[in-house]
């Protein structure tokens, strides 16, 4: 793991996940954890496809889908 600004990062890689996401915030006794799993690549397949349209009308590189969808 590393730390950005004071806060703790980890990366795993498990076997059955295509992509597993965890988010824990902790405190004193608690923690809250916001979790997403893809157990398929199709998941994907959306957002590929918006890109792959869009591409032809960029003049430059665009990190992050969200720059694609507009919002």
């Amino acid at each position: 793991g590393g730390e950005l600004k004071g806060i703790k990062i980890h990366s795993l890689r498990l076997p059955g996940f295509v992509a597993h996401h965890s988010i824990v915030f902790g405190g004193l006794g608690q923690s809250l954890t916001l979790k997403h799993d893809s157990i398929s690549r199709e998941s994907f397949v959306p957002g590929v496809i918006l890109a792959v349209r869009k591409v032809m009308d960029l003049d430059s590189v665009v990190y992050g889908l969200e720059n694609l969808l507009d919002i």
